[in-house]
């Protein structure tokens, strides 16, 4: 899988609606129109029967009498809609229906794009996130088919023909090429007449299509063909009308001359910025993430994301951090579209104001959380600031974190802890090493470690570190016993004091040196 390029950002392909289970009773939703009444949607049951959308409701009956059939309710469509998007919002803030399909679709299937440039890690991976997504509409009752891609075209295309295993289907442009040629060409979303011409032409595959000269396609097919083609590969965006949420803390601005200039965009962003602090200092809010949209009259948008570590209702200070990644933005043949959203608010603890209404911002805990930010934004996420804080686990890899430099702050260690000697320096991943001999009891007596022969001449322990098992819950009958460790305080001829321990399975035990004792 290629790595996500920003001007084309990977995106989940689809999410289907549809009845699970193919076990159930044929039924279909009937639309009334003035051709009659006919058939625009039906579940697995009723598309084995032979039924297809579209067809007369009469005709339908002629096959199966005993069919069951609902009448179109548009609302509730949308009502569902509206109740998936958002549930999406846990995996990106920014989710686009397919309209074309929701509203031409004759079987009662719909889509999704999601944009999770970006974010994917959060989730364990691609592959971990198409498994969560699917785990997740299927506890919600539908049925969904996702992929992943580096366009919204290849994703909806890979979403429906991507042969792979489910956790597989993720599409990588120009590497996966070869995979993308077998898709059929009604992967490019064409219209039927087209179809029926690219199929007469014996043109099948996507293969088939690229291997033809450009002007042939254009003269003997019509321009639909090459845009399409041209989205899918990237060589064209594709404009996304993404459904952004009903929050009070969203301002967007449309303009009927598009932006031409950098200098009238930050002008514009400016006055979005400073009406938005004046609405969260009127409910004693402040933000912690901003996000900044601009849309371009092409269809490309440029997303500029910042944060803070405390909330803040300084327009001054947003504007300060924003033009550290404002010169990176591209205005094109002009902006006719800019959104600033705050998705992360917080209540602001009371301050003292001035006669004037205006915010002090003098004082001492703003002004540090200030330079915390201006620090952080020019070391870039790699340097973040931090500060350390103890966390509650005997796994030593888990049992510190970082926690913010402002804010609550939690305690570096837990005063009279009963636990044993812990080393000042943590070897993190552990190191292996080669256990040489063994004691009677198990306990190694000669090791090698970093190529070099290290005799123990004491040896204190085993002490027993089991696995988090809340954290493992999906292993059956909870077969950890592998990941238990058990750790030894051995000392060497030098005088050194090594944090030794062991784990896997009896019979296979595995060492590795974790840390150092003060000498």
């Amino acid at each position: 899988m290629g790595t996500s390029r920003p001007d084309h950002p990977r995106q989940p392909g689809d999410v289907t609606r549809s009845e699970s289970g193919s076990k159930r009773a044929p039924h279909v939703i009937a639309r009334t129109d003035h051709k009659g009444v006919f058939v625009c949607g039906l579940n697995r049951s009723a598309q084995n029967a032979g039924l297809h959308g579209g067809m007369r409701l009469s005709d339908a009956r002629s096959i199966l009498p005993d069919l069951q059939d609902t009448p179109e309710d548009p609302e509730l469509v949308d009502h569902h809609l509206t109740q998936l998007i958002r549930h999406m919002d846990r995996y990106s803030p920014w989710v686009a229906p397919d309209r074309d399909l929701h509203t031409n679709s004759l079987i009662g299937d719909g889509g999704l794009w999601l944009e999770i440039t970006g974010g994917s890690h959060l989730f364990g991976g691609e592959p971990a996130m198409i498994e969560q997504i699917l785990r997740d509409i299927k506890s919600r009752g539908h049925e969904a088919r996702v992929a992943i891609a580096d366009t919204a075209a290849a994703a909806w295309a890979a979403a429906r023909y991507h042969q792979g295993a489910v956790s597989e289907r993720i599409l990588s442009l120009p590497a996966d090429h070869e995979v993308a040629a077998r898709f059929p060409v009604t992967a490019l979303r064409l219209s039927d007449d087209i179809i029926v011409l690219l199929s007469r032409l014996g043109l099948k595959q996507l293969g088939d299509i690229n291997s033809l000269p450009r002007a042939n396609i254009t003269t003997r097919m019509g321009s639909d063909v090459l845009l399409r083609l041209d989205q899918f590969y990237g060589r064209l965006p594709e404009h996304l009308n993404f459904e952004l949420p009903d929050a009070p803390w969203l301002i967007r601005q449309s303009f009927g001359e598009p932006l031409g200039s950098a200098d009238n965009l930050a002008h514009a962003i400016e006055s979005m910025v400073a009406d938005l602090c004046a609405k969260l200092r009127d409910e004693n809010l402040g933000l912690r993430r901003l996000i900044v949209r601009s849309i371009r009259v092409d269809g490309h948008a440029h997303t500029i994301t910042t944060t803070t570590g405390t909330p803040c209702q300084s327009e001054s200070h947003i504007l300060r951090l924003l033009a550290e990644k404002m010169p990176g933005v591209d205005t094109g043949f002009g902006i006719e579209q800019v959104i600033v959203y705050a998705p992360w608010v917080e209540h602001v603890a009371f301050r003292q104001v001035r006669l004037d209404r205006k915010q002090d911002d003098s004082s001492d805990a703003i002004a540090l959380g200030e330079l915390l930010d201006r620090i952080t934004h020019h070391l870039g996420p790699k340097d973040i600031v931090y500060r350390p804080a103890h966390h509650a686990s005997h796994l030593p890899e888990r049992a510190a974190i970082r926690q913010s430099p402002t804010g609550p702050i939690k305690p570096a260690r837990i005063a009279d802890a009963p636990l044993p000697k812990r080393p000042i320096r943590l070897i993190d991943p552990p190191e292996p090493v080669d256990v040489m001999e063994r004691s009677a009891s198990g306990a190694p007596t000669k090791l090698r470690w970093r190529k070099m022969l290290i005799d123990v001449l004491r040896a204190d322990g085993p002490e027993r570190i089991c696995p988090e098992w809340w954290t493992h819950l999906e292993r059956d009958n909870y077969a950890l016993s592998h990941m238990t460790r058990d750790y030894f305080r051995i000392c060497d001829q030098k005088g050194r004091l090594i944090w030794l321990f062991r784990s896997g399975h009896a019979g296979q035990d595995n060492w590795s040196v974790h840390g150092l004792f003060a000498g």
